[in-house]
């Protein structure tokens, strides 16, 4: 009898502030993704999550679960609240150590001037992550490319590398493509996140051409947390420097399919001032072992539209890279340095029709790095000494 006279006082209470009793959502309603880590650089990492509903988020998070400090996201002095898409940064970690987390959200039932109204809150599990020393040399990374939302591919991949202890992930493009909306979207990145573990292994997300394209590809960005805030950037994992680029489209700004809509000319030639610096800073010169990672590829492409080759071909004749890894063709294949005109080997995975479809596992020892190449059927396609 207390808890129906309760209820009714509360469904009153919220007639009586202009809101339905219908959207109090229940607490295990609230959250709509698990948390998932991104842009591991500088000392700091983000946690990205969904909710149902509006809600004020925050992060607590610490080397210890009994004391922990809290984390929410704050611009131009206000919190960033009665949102849906969650993105709190962590700074100032100490590299090398475990750090534990959970995500945290109150429903937002009201939020006017003079009056807000809050539902539930609900906590996530703890979730754990470290981020590697500055001199550190191992690491195991996991790259997946063109998986076009066919899930059955990724679990098919994924079950050849689930036994590999990795330490981040790389999507290489044309994984979450032609965006239509945002329930597409999130599905199949909660999808592949969920695979990967990333609660707790940092993932990245490189644009590939087809996430250009369609009603939601604007939008897109929401869901993820670049290096710098650009879709190309680079980063240090330990010693190892990882530039990643942004091919744009592949056909011409001017091709009718875009509508007058593109400027990837003005994309690539900001990026020429950008790798010009990269390949000059003290980050990239001084690091034991070098990575290049973006889509379409350089070397290898059959299309005669590669103006990213005549663009960056001359920067990266000499640029000392161990290898570049590709994408974009659905062909594996991979060209010795010096065949193509490339100063480094070149690798380029396959598509997303399981006959097709590979996986890169990117592993570094000491001063070895070694690249293999897998199929859906487990098979070694291909081990490269780096």
């Amino acid at each position: 009898m207390t808890r129906i006279i309760l209820g009714a006082l509360l469904g009153f209470l919220l007639l009586s502030l202009g809101v339905r009793a219908q959207q109090l959502a229940s607490a295990e309603s609230i959250f709509r993704t698990r948390p998932y880590l991104q842009n591991p650089v500088s000392g700091g990492i983000t946690v990205t999550w969904l909710t149902n509903v509006p809600a004020y988020s925050w992060v607590e998070y610490g080397t210890d679960t009994l004391d922990l400090k809290k984390v929410h996201t704050i611009v131009d002095g206000q919190v960033i609240c009665n949102n849906y898409i969650h993105k709190i940064r962590l700074e100032s970690l100490e590299k090398g150590k475990t750090y534990y987390y959970r995500v945290c959200s109150r429903e937002i039932l009201v939020y006017k001037a003079y009056s807000k109204t809050f539902g539930h809150t609900v906590a996530s599990g703890f979730h754990a992550f470290k981020l590697p020393n500055k001199h550190e040399t191992d690491f195991t990374a996991i790259i997946f490319n063109d998986l076009h939302k066919h899930h059955e591919t990724m679990e098919a991949l994924h079950e050849k590398i689930k036994d590999v202890d990795y330490d981040f992930v790389l999507f290489n493009g044309d994984c979450i493509d032609d965006p239509a909306n945002e329930a597409e979207a999130v599905h199949s990145l909660s999808f592949y996140n969920d695979k990967v573990g990333a609660t707790e292994i940092p993932v990245f997300y490189l644009r590939g051409n087809h996430e250009i394209r369609n009603a939601y590809s604007i939008q897109l960005r929401q869901l993820f947390d670049y290096p710098g805030n650009k879709t190309y950037s680079a980063f240090n994992w330990g010693d190892t420097r990882f530039v990643l680029l942004d091919c744009g489209e592949d056909k011409p700004d001017d091709h009718w399919v875009y509508y007058g809509l593109n400027d990837f000319t003005g994309l690539r030639q900001e990026q020429t001032v950008f790798l010009r610096h990269e390949l000059k800073s003290k980050a990239f010169r001084q690091a034991g072992k070098r990575v290049l990672v973006h889509h379409i590829p350089l070397y290898g492409n059959d299309s005669e539209y590669n103006p990213c080759l005549e663009l960056w071909g001359d920067l990266l004749k000499k640029a000392p890279f161990n290898v570049s890894l590709n994408a974009h063709t659905h062909v594996y294949t991979s060209h010795a340095e010096g065949s193509l005109g490339n100063s480094f080997p070149v690798v380029i995975g396959g598509g997303y029709d399981m006959k097709d479809a590979t996986v890169m596992v990117l592993t570094r020892r000491g001063r070895l790095m070694t690249l293999k190449v897998l199929n859906t059927r487990g098979e070694v396609l291909e081990e490269f000494e780096l």
